[in-house]
């Protein structure tokens, strides 16, 4: 049977990072997320981590990076991770942010 996950989120940043999306991607081959900085003209700052376990060692796979007003950054995986973990926080003061992400599997 073939699995289809996807979603969407928006919010605003903060000085200290906050998780945006906490996936479990067990089953999913393809992954795919966009975050964009939507709408302030302030920048912001982006990391995300990897688990091998739900629980297990976070493994840094993208260091911390930023995203200026209108920006998107475009994540492609194809290498099996149980969990994909994005943050984001303040750059030059708050941004808004929207995150798409879709993931497929069989």
């Amino acid at each position: 049977m073939w699995k289809i996950d996807r979603g969407s989120t928006t919010g605003t940043t903060t000085a200290e990072y906050s998780d945006v999306l906490d996936w479990i991607t067990t089953e999913l081959g393809e992954k795919t997320i966009l975050l964009k900085n939507s709408g302030s003209p302030a920048s912001l700052k982006y990391k995300m981590s990897g688990y091998a376990g739900e629980n297990g060692i976070a493994v840094e796979i993208i260091a911390e990076n930023t995203l200026l007003p209108g920006e998107i950054a475009r994540l492609h995986y194809q290498r099996q991770w149980h969990r994909l973990v994005l943050q984001v926080a303040n750059g030059s003061g708050e941004a808004d942010y929207q995150v798409d992400y879709e993931g497929q599997g069989a």
